[in-house]
């Protein structure tokens, strides 16, 4: 019991000495603000005055490099570019030489012509004037009644481009009449 007694009473002596020494600093803060001298209005308006006067900061990005934009990413994607084959084109069509398409029907109508042609594969296609087909961006031009000319633009040199007109022609099976 003795010893908790002395605890209690240690305990107690150093709670009384802590708040002894922060009622001391509180008082202390006291004298200072109440000694400080509280600005007049017309001090605050002059000072705000100033504020107003003084000129805004603009940033001018001329001849600085754009902090936000990765300077690694930029040579990575150009070395990229270089070394990336040539997409392969969307359009089935083009995926082929227009010599193994096989011309198979055409349907000509008073406002508009089409064509139906044949892959390797045996998957059918039709082609109407504008449509793009072969390796070298060929175009369908015309479709005539027993074919379909395409016009493919072929780069022999770096400024140069030649175009090669070429025609698929229509196949008549055996026992078929032409109307």
């Amino acid at each position: 019991m003795k010893k908790n007694n002395n605890a209690a009473c240690i305990t107690a002596i150093f709670l009384v000495l802590i708040s002894i020494i922060w009622v001391s600093g509180t008082h202390a803060t006291l004298k200072k603000v109440t000694a400080t001298k509280v600005p007049e209005q017309k001090d605050i308006t002059t000072t705000a005055a100033e504020f107003k006067a003084a000129p805004a900061y603009k940033y001018n990005p001329v001849g600085k490099p754009d902090p936000f934009k990765p300077y690694i990413v930029d040579e990575i994607s150009a070395k990229k570019k270089l070394e990336m084959p040539k997409a392969l084109p969307i359009n089935p069509l083009q995926r082929a030489g227009i010599e193994q398409f096989k011309l198979v029907g055409i349907a000509i109508d008073e406002h508009s012509r089409i064509a139906m042609v044949t892959d390797v594969k045996g998957k059918f296609y039709p082609i109407f004037v504008g449509t793009y087909i072969g390796l070298h961006n060929g175009r369908v031009v015309e479709i005539l009644q027993d074919r379909v000319i395409v016009e493919e633009t072929i780069k022999a040199e770096a400024k140069h481009a030649k175009t090669r007109r070429g025609a698929i022609k229509l196949r008549k099976e055996e026992g078929e009449v032409q109307p």
